[in-house]
C-alpha cells in the first residue's frame, strides 16, 4: 500500500488516496445514502452500517455515520462533546471508547440513534434489528400498543407536541454542527419520501422534528444558531405536515403546518413561510374536492395569494410558477374555468424563464410535467376527463419525477379512464400500483376507491383483494 494511503473502512478493498478526505470510497458512500435499503429501520440505515455493527467494527460504524450525514470529524465531535482527534482515534480503531456499552449508548443518544439499532451488536447478525413499529416513540407510551394505520399519525403527533418522546436526547448547548446534522436528516427524509413513500419516512421525520423542537426549547445557543435552528425546524415541520397529508391524516397535517409557520415566522424566513402557505393551499384544495364545499376552495386561494404576497420580491421562476399552479387549482375547485386557465398560462410563462440560482430545492419538481398534471386535474374537475388522459399519461411517463409522484398521477390516470368510460383500462392502471409491492400512501388509495367500486361491479377479484390488503397495510411495515 502506498505510504499515506488507506483502505476504505467499509469495504476494506478500495484504496483511499492520501489526498482524498472522504471517509469512504465512492461506491461505499453511495451505498450508505438514504433509500439504499427497502425497509430502513431508522434515518441513516444502510447495509454497510448494519454489517459494521454486526461485526463489532464500531469505528467503521462511526465513519459510515459521518459519510451518510456529511459531517466532519470536528462536527461529530462537537455533537458528542469530544475532540476531533478523539473521533479520529475511534474511527481508526486506536481507541476503544465505544466498546464500553455505556459509551455506545451515550453515543447513540447524542446522535439520536434509536437504541434498537444497536441490536446487531448483541446478536452479531445484520438483520438483527426490530421494525419501526417498535421504535422508541412507541416504547415511550404503553397506550400505543396495537394502534392501526389510521390512528398512528395522530398518536405520534400527540407524543411530539406533548413532549412525550423522552428518549430523544438534546444537548445542553447547540452549535452549527447540530444544525448541519438536522439539515442532513431533512435532506435524507425528503429523498426517502421520494423513493419509498411517506409511510416509511413519517415516523422518522416526526422523531427528528421532536429533536429539533426540544433543542430549540431547551438548549443554549447563540442568536445566529438559534435562527438556523428555527429555519431547519420550520422545514422539518413542513415535511412532517406533507407526510401526514400523504398518509391521509389531514388534522395532523394542518397542526404540523401551523407549527412550521410559527417557526418560520420566528426565523423571519420568507421562503419557509411561503413553503408552508403553498402546502396548506394544496391541502385545502384537496379538502375542497373531498368535501365539495366552496369554503375550503376559498381558503386554498387565500393561502396561495398569501404566498404570492410574501414572494413578491423573490426571483425564482419555479417558485412563482408553483404559486400560479396552486392558484389555478384553487380556481378550478371554485368552478372558475377562465381564472384557472389564466393562472395556468402564467405558470407556463414563469417556467419559460428558465432556472435561477434562487430556486429552492423543494421547487425542483416544478416542471412542464407538473403543469400538465395540474391542467389534467382541471379538465377532470370541469367535466372533461377524456381530455386529461393523455396529459396524465405524459406525467406518468416522465422518468425525471419521483416514484411517489408517478404513482400518484397513475392513480389520477386510472380515475380519468374510469370517468371516460374505460373501466377495463382503469382497473389495469390501478392494479399496476397495487402490485408494485410498496406501501401505497392513503391519499393515493383514496384516488383508487372509485376504481375499487368499479372492480366490484366487474368482478375483478384480484384488484379488490390487492386494494383491501393495501388499505390495511400497517404504516412503515
Amino acid at each position: 500500500m502506498p505510504r499515506g494511503d488507506r483502505l476504505c473502512p467499509a469495504c476494506k478493498s478500495t484504496l483511499l488516496n492520501r489526498y482524498n478526505n472522504d471517509p469512504l470510497c465512492a461506491p461505499c458512500t453511495r451505498a450508505v445514502k438514504p433509500g439504499t435499503v427497502n425497509a430502513p429501520e431508522w434515518l441513516w440505515d444502510s447495509l454497510p452500517m448494519r454489517r459494521a455493527l454486526a461485526d463489532h467494527e464500531l469505528g467503521t460504524f462511526v465513519t459510515i455515520l459521518r459519510a451518510a450525514t456529511g459531517l466532519s470529524q470536528l462536527d461529530l465531535g462537537n455533537i458528542l462533546g469530544l475532540s476531533q482527534s478523539t473521533i479520529s482515534l475511534i474511527e481508526s480503531g486506536q481507541r476503544d471508547t465505544l466498546y464500553d456499552i455505556r459509551e455506545l449508548v451515550r453515543f447513540a443518544d447524542a446522535c439520536d440513534i434509536p437504541r434498537k439499532v444497536l441490536v446487531p451488536v448483541v446478536l452479531g447478525v445484520e438483520s438483527g434489528t426490530l421494525d419501526l413499529s417498535s421504535s422508541n416513540a412507541f416504547e415511550a407510551s404503553e397506550g400505543l400498543a396495537g394502534v392501526d394505520r389510521r390512528s398512528f399519525t395522530g398518536s405520534l403527533l400527540g407524543l411530539v407536541t406533548a413532549g412525550g418522546l423522552d428518549l430523544v436526547q438534546v444537548p445542553d448547548r447547540a452549535d452549527a454542527a447540530h444544525v448541519r446534522y438536522l439539515r442532513a436528516g431533512l435532506v435524507s427524509l425528503w429523498e426517502q419520501d421520494e423513493k419509498l413513500g411517506g409511510d416509511v419516512a413519517l415516523p422518522q421525520a416526526l422523531r427528528l422534528f421532536a429533536r429539533a423542537r426540544r433543542i430549540i426549547d431547551e438548549s443554549d445557543y447563540t442568536d445566529g444558531v438559534g435562527r438556523e435552528l428555527l429555519m431547519v425546524g420550520a422545514d422539518l415541520g413542513t415535511l412532517c405536515g406533507w407526510l401526514a397529508y400523504e398518509n391521509g391524516d389531514q388534522k395532523a397535517a394542518r397542526e404540523l403546518y401551523g407549527e412550521a409557520g410559527l417557526l418560520a415566522g420566528g426565523a423571519d424566513d420568507a421562503q419557509a413561510a411561503i413553503h408552508v402557505y403553498l402546502n396548506m393551499s394544496q391541502q385545502s384544495s384537496y379538502l375542497a374536492r373531498a368535501s365539495g364545499t366552496t369554503g375550503m376552495a376559498r381558503e386554498a386561494l387565500r393561502f396561495a395569494d398569501r404566498a404570492a404576497h410574501l414572494a413578491r420580491h423573490e426571483r425564482s421562476p419555479r417558485l412563482h410558477a408553483l404559486i400560479r399552479i396552486r392558484q389555478a387549482l384553487a380556481h378550478v375547485r371554485l368552478g372558475d374555468g377562465p381564472a384557472f386557465r389564466r393562472s395556468l398560462g402564467q405558470a407556463k410563462d414563469e417556467l419559460q424563464r428558465g432556472g435561477h440560482p434562487d430556486d429552492a430545492p423543494w421547487t425542483r419538481y416544478v416542471t412542464a410535467s407538473e403543469i400538465n398534471g395540474c391542467e389534467a386535474i382541471g379538465f377532470v374537475h370541469l367535466g372533461s376527463p377524456a381530455r386529461a388522459i393523455d396529459l396524465y399519461s405524459e406525467v406518468v411517463g416522465d422518468t425525471r419525477r419521483s416514484p411517489r409522484d408517478r404513482t400518484h398521477f397513475r392513480a389520477y390516470l386510472a380515475g380519468a379512464l374510469l370517468g371516460s368510460g374505460d373501466r377495463t383500462q382503469a382497473i389495469k392502471e390501478g392494479a399496476s400500483i397495487l402490485s408494485s409491492g410498496s406501501p401505497v400512501p392513503r391519499r393515493t388509495l383514496n384516488e383508487l376507491r372509485p376504481v375499487r367500486a368499479a372492480a366490484e361491479q366487474a368482478d375483478a377479484e384480484e384488484f379488490r383483494v390487492r386494494f383491501d390488503q393495501a388499505a390495511r397495510f400497517p404504516l412503515g411495515a
